[in-house]
C-alpha cells in the first residue's frame, strides 16, 4: 500500500512518453508480416520489436475494451503490478526471516528509481520484475514441497519473461548461476529427468511466441542485439551508482530548477512536498549505494546467508552481461532490471546484525533517505513540471490535434506520435514525416516525399519548437527546403507546458 500511494501521486504529473506508449502500437496499426502471425484471418503480434514481446499489449487489449485509454489507465495497472512485486518480495524474503522480508519490503516500495520505472513504464520493467521475482518465489517453493506443478509454473513465468524482454537473459542467467553456486545440494537432489522435462516444456510454453518469431526469422534478437561493448564500464557503472542512490532520473522524468520558470505550487500534495523541501534542503541522494559497499565489506556478516550470496552472483552475473552487452546498461530502465537484488542483499545483510536495535535503526534511516529523495522527485515536478519527452504538453497537444481529424498530421520528430495515437485510439490520421528530414542533401526519393508533403492542401506538421527536438535540426532543414521551393511557413498554434514553456508547434505551408 505504500508504494501504491507514492506511486499515485507521481501519475499525473508526467505526459505518457513515447516508448511508454509502444505497448499500444497494434491496437491501431499492423506491425507487418515481420512481426506478426496470421491465423483465422486476423494478424496476431508476436512481437513489438526484435527484443521486445507483446505481453503487455495483450493485457492492455483487454483492459482497454472496457476503459478508455488515458493516463490513469495506462499507469496504474503496471502501478499495481509493482505493488505485487513487492508483496512477493516480501514472501520471499521472509525465508530468511521476518525481520529481513520487512526491512527488504520497506526499502523495495520506497526505492525512487525502482518506484518511478515502474509508474512511467517506458522501458518496460514493470512486468519483468514481477515476473522474475514470482518465478524465483515458485522455484523456492517447489523446493520446498516438491510439487510438479509449481515447477512448471516457475519456468513458465520465466519464458514469459523472456517473450515480454529479451533482456530477461541478464536476470535468468543470474539466477541460473546464483541457484547452481548457493544451492547446488538442493539442486541435485531436485534434479531428475521428469523435472527436467516439465521445466523445459514450461519454459518453452511460456517463451513460445518469442522462440517462434527467431525461428521464422534465424534469430533475429540475436542477431541484431548482440554486440559486444567492452568500452563503457565507467559509464554503465555510474548508471548502476546512480540507480542504487535514486537519483538517475533527475532530468530525464522531473525538470531542473534552473529551468526558468517556475510554477506556483498549488495543491495540497505539492504545499506539503515544498514543505519538506524547504524544512530539510535538497536531497537528491539516498546514500543506499555507499551503505551497500558498507555492509559488502562485513563479510563475516553476511556469508553464512546463501540468500546473501545468491543475491551477489545474481548481481555479479546479470550486471556484467549487462556491461559488456553494446548498446544496453546506460540509463535508468536497464539498470533497474538488476532490482530488486540488490535490496535482498542490503535486508539480508542487515538481519544479520547481532544488535537489532542499530539493524533497525539504518533501515529506518535508509527508508526514510529514500522518501526524502522521492519527495525531491515530487517536489521538482510540481514546481518545474515533468522534463524531456515526458513534457505535460503531451496533454494539451492531443487535444490540439484533435481539430484537424479530417486533416493529414505529419509529425516531424520523435516523441509525439504514438502518445498521441493512444489518447485518440489511433483516430488521428498522423504520419511519422521525419525520415526525409535527418539530412542536409535528401536524395531524389526524400524530396519527391518532401514535395507531396508540402503540397498537400490537406496538410497540417506538428513538431517541437527548436530547442526541444530530439532529431536536432528537422524543424529548419524543412523550413530551408519548403523556403527554398517557394513555401511559406505559417504557425497555427504554439502548446506549452503548466508551466508556460513552449514545447510543440503545429504549422502549415503556404506558397509565398
Amino acid at each position: 500500500m505504500l508504494f501504491i500511494s507514492l506511486s499515485l501521486l507521481f501519475i499525473p504529473l508526467a505526459g505518457i512518453q513515447d516508448d511508454e506508449a509502444l505497448f499500444a502500437v497494434p491496437f491501431w496499426e499492423s506491425l507487418g508480416r515481420q512481426f506478426e502471425i496470421r491465423a483465422f484471418h486476423h494478424g496476431f503480434p508476436l512481437m513489438l520489436i526484435s527484443y521486445l514481446g507483446t505481453v503487455k499489449t495483450a493485457i492492455y487489449w483487454i483492459l482497454f475494451k472496457f476503459l478508455p485509454p488515458n493516463v490513469w489507465t495506462v499507469r496504474l495497472p503496471m502501478v499495481l503490478a509493482g505493488g505485487l512485486t513487492v508483496f512477493l518480495f516480501y514472501l520471499l524474503a521472509k525465508r530468511v526471516s521476518p525481520f529481513a522480508a520487512l526491512c527488504g519490503a520497506l526499502l523495495l516500495a520506497t526505492d525512487p528509481v525502482f518506484l518511478l520505472t515502474n509508474t512511467f513504464d517506458w522501458g518496460p520493467v514493470a512486468l519483468e520484475h514481477l515476473l522474475l521475482v514470482a518465478g524465483c518465489l515458485a522455484a523456492v517453493r517447489f523446493a520446498e514441497t516438491k510439487q510438479p506443478k509449481i515447477l512448471g509454473l516457475s519456468f513458465f513465468l520465466f519464458g514469459l519473461a523472456l517473450w515480454n524482454k529479451a533482456l530477461f537473459i541478464w536476470a535468468l542467467s543470474g539466477v541460473t548461476v546464483g541457484a547452481l553456486l548457493t544451492f547446488k545440494d538442493q539442486f541435485r537432489a531436485l534434479l531428475s529427468p521428469r523435472n527436467a522435462r516439465i521445466a523445459a516444456l514450461a519454459f518453452l510454453l511460456g517463451s513460445f511466441p518469442f522462440i517462434l518469431y527467431n525461428i521464422r526469422h534465424s534469430g533475429a534478437t540475436l542477431g541484431e542485439n548482440a554486440r559486444l561493448d567492452t568500452e563503457s564500464f565507467a559509464r554503465k557503472w555510474l548508471q548502476i551508482k546512480n540507480a542504487a542512490n535514486g537519483n538517475a532520473l533527475f532530468t530525464f522524468i522531473a525538470e531542473e530548477d534552473y529551468v526558468e520558470p517556475p510554477k506556483p505550487i498549488t495543491s495540497g500534495i505539492g504545499r506539503s512536498s515544498l514543505w519538506i523541501h524547504d524544512l530539510l534542503g535538497t536531497r537528491r541522494e539516498s546514500g543506499a549505494y555507499y551503505i551497500f559497499g558498507a555492509l559488502l565489506v562485513l563479510v563475516p556478516l553476511w556469508r553464512p546467508s546463501n540468500a546473501a550470496r545468491f543475491s551477489l552472483i545474481f548481481l555479479l552475473v546479470a550486471a556484467t552481461m549487462m556491461i559488456l552487452t553494446k548498446d544496453a546498461g546506460g540509463s535508468a530502465h536497464h539498470t533497474i532490471l538488476l532490482w530488486p537484488f540488490p535490496v535482498m542483499f542490503s535486508a539480508v545483510a542487515l538481519a544479520r546484525i547481532p544488535w537489532r536495535w542499530l539493524a533497525a535503526l539504518i533501515a529506518v534511516a535508509m527508508v526514510g533517505m529514500n522518501l526524502l529523495v522521492l519527495n525531491q522527485y515530487l517536489y521538482q515536478m510540481e514546481r518545474n513540471g515533468a522534463a524531456t519527452n515526458f513534457t505535460d504538453a503531451l496533454f494539451p497537444i492531443a487535444q490540439e490535434l484533435a481539430a484537424f481529424r479530417d486533416r493529414h498530421i505529419y509529425v516531424i520528430d520523435w516523441g509525439i506520435i504514438r502518445s498521441v495515437q493512444l489518447s485518440s485510439r489511433g483516430q488521428f490520421p498522423v504520419r511519422f514525416a521525419s525520415d526525409p528530414l535527418m539530412t542536409d542533401t535528401p536524395d531524389e526519393i526524400e524530396r519527391t516525399q518532401l514535395n507531396a508533403m508540402l503540397t498537400d492542401p490537406q496538410g497540417v506538421f506538428v513538431g517541437h519548437v527548436k530547442s526541444r527536438e530530439a532529431f536536432v535540426g528537422v524543424g529548419e532543414r524543412l523550413a530551408r527546403y519548403a523556403g527554398a521551393h517557394g513555401f511559406r511557413r505559417e504557425v497555427i498554434s504554439t502548446i506549452t507546458d503548466s508551466n508556460g514553456r513552449p514545447v510543440f508547434e503545429v504549422f502549415r505551408f503556404e506558397r509565398m
